[in-house]
């Protein structure tokens, strides 16, 4: 093999081995939904501690002014969790399933006094969690 030709095949070794390891590490970081999760418990009420996780991913306790949102990725196809605490008030929900938002691009929360209320559209609300107290 002339020299013009080995330079040749070290680069398309060398641009397939790029092409294969980019889509491995895409694959394994592809964000498959969002979970939203809003803060709208009456003014005064303060802040709220927020924590959502899987098996495999823990985004750990996030504090969430009033009025404000709180936003994580999905990334495997697995029951995400979210637990808030607010006060004496502590409440926790499926924020993500697999069979029931699999094909949903994003999962919205609003937290209220009277619950915890999903949304695909961010307008029509169920409410699918209460609160506790201790």
């Amino acid at each position: 093999m002339g020299g013009g030709n080995s330079h040749v095949l070290v680069f398309l070794v060398s641009v397939f081995f790029f092409i294969i390891s980019s889509s491995v590490d895409g694959s394994q970081y592809k964000q498959l939904s969002t979970i939203h999760v809003m803060n709208s418990m009456a003014k005064g009420s303060g802040p709220m501690q927020i924590r959502c996780k899987s098996r495999y991913t823990d985004y750990g306790m996030q504090q969430l002014g009033e009025g404000t949102e709180y936003r994580c990725g999905v990334r495997e196809k697995a029951v995400y969790y979210c637990m808030g605490m607010t006060g004496r008030r502590i409440a926790s929900w499926h924020a993500f399933q697999p069979r029931r938002d699999g094909n949903r691009k994003a999962v919205f929360w609003l937290v209220k006094e009277n619950g915890i209320f999903l949304s695909w559209d961010n307008s029509t609300w169920v409410r699918k969690s209460d609160w506790e107290t201790d």
